[in-house]
């Protein structure tokens, strides 16, 4: 179906027809702005419109202003890069207990390619708004928010949750069984302007730019969780990061560096590794040239590390598994190596090792990681930045194998 928006009316049609217009151009508009069951203005479901995790919440004509627009980064079909455009939609208007967000800079993750190339599992609403992390200043509250004021700088925490289960009530909202991402089930961040629940909005340390404040949401927040929170990694301990160079390898080196005794990091790519020990990593290992479990064993003098933090998961566990000291653990955030792996379960229970997950983090994370990024005035690593009408560009980028650090979006709103 596609949606056509004329003055103060909505009218839908079938695929492949011609659009009603009564009184002026019509716009398309994606189908998550469009009145559907459980949305404002349309007939009620049995999932609650004020659940942020709800896509009906960010649907109806209540949620977006008709009369002005926005450029957005968006998708129409699954594919690759060749699939990303530049489209007006109309402007986000911000519902009870929301703000909007005039986007500054958004950050590319390894999600936003899942989303593009349709491989999330789930069917998603097209035309799609791309995108999770974001930094810019409110430009609209809803009723009911306080403590935020228009211009005010902010960076987005991608993680929605419903606010009332009993992990929620209890301050672990990336637990909760309705954790949603921005980007992925709703409309995402590559937009010059985003509406989110209040509670998403963070103000983040000034001594950051735009890009370096977008660039914190997904992969800082995450690295703060699988360290701090999931893997309770305490000071003076030896850590093993893998694939340097990526996001997320390079947020766990910084946050972990003030802390660690130790740092060992791998990559295929020597330059990686240089570039890693000149961030503070103790060791590298080109995971090409030597088998990880033994050279990790080799530069322990047998004894192993603490810890592993891993976003490969696959064929990798194996070799984590072997680098770790008895009682040790591994924990993961990722499995772009593959979602399946075969291990010997005796190496586990004999060793007393544990495998862990995470998944993003709490607001209690997001808040933490603030005040470390903050207190020792970290920098996220941004390899390249590309104006959003280029974002096609930046997609191919974001899979280069040079590629050191974050790929962000740069938009010509915020102060």
């Amino acid at each position: 179906m596609t949606t056509f928006l004329s003055g103060m009316e909505v009218h839908t049609a079938p695929a492949g027809t011609a659009a009603t217009v009564v009184d002026g151009p019509a716009m398309r508009i994606p189908a998550s702005l469009a009145p559907s069951a459980g949305a404002p203005g349309a007939p009620d479901n049995q999932h609650d419109p004020d659940n942020p995790t709800n896509p009906a919440r960010w649907r109806g004509p209540r949620f977006c202003d008709i009369h002005s627009t926005m450029r957005a980064v968006v998708i129409d079909e699954y594919g690759g890069p060749e699939k990303v455009s530049v489209q007006d939609l109309p402007d986000p208007h911000p519902g009870p207990g929301e703000v909007v967000v005039r986007v500054a800079a958004a950050a590319l993750n390894r999600l936003d390619i899942w989303a593009l190339s349709g491989s999330l599992g789930f069917p998603i609403e097209f035309p799609h708004i791309l995108g999770a992390d974001a930094a810019g200043e409110i430009d609209g509250v809803g009723e009911g928010v306080t403590g935020l004021r228009r211009g005010a700088k902010v960076m987005v925490n991608p993680g929605l949750s419903c606010g009332a289960c009993e992990l929620c009530r209890a301050g672990e909202q990336s637990e909760c069984p309705n954790f949603k991402l921005l980007g992925e089930h709703v409309p995402g961040t590559f937009a010059e302007k985003i509406k989110v629940p209040f509670q998403n909005v963070f103000p983040f340390p000034s001594h950051l730019s735009w890009a370096e404040a977008a660039s914190l949401g997904i992969t800082f927040t995450t690295a703060y969780r699988m360290l701090y929170a999931q893997g309770r990694f305490r000071p003076g301990e030896w850590a093993l990061i893998t694939g340097i160079g990526g996001g997320l390898a390079l947020s766990l080196l910084q946050l972990a560096r003030p802390v660690a005794g130790k740092i060992f990091v791998t990559s295929s790519s020597p330059d990686k590794l240089t570039r890693a020990g000149d961030l503070g990593a103790d060791e590298g290992i080109d995971y090409t040239a030597e088998d990880v479990g033994k050279a990790v064993r080799r530069l322990t003098g047998k004894r192993g590390v603490d810890a592993v933090f891993d976003s490969a998961g696959g064929p990798s566990l194996d070799a984590n598994l072997r680098c770790l000291r008895p009682g040790g653990r591994v924990v993961i955030a990722g499995v772009t190596g593959g979602p399946k792996v075969e291990i010997d379960l005796r190496r586990i229970f004999w060793s007393q090792l544990s495998v862990i997950g995470a998944t993003m983090g709490s607001h209690r994370d997001v808040s933490d990681m603030l005040r470390a990024v903050a207190g020792g005035k970290l920098r996220p690593k941004v390899d390249r930045t590309f104006p959003f009408e280029r974002a096609s560009e930046a997609f191919l980028h974001l899979e280069s194998q040079d590629r050191f650090g974050k790929v962000v979006l740069e938009f010509a709103t915020g102060g």
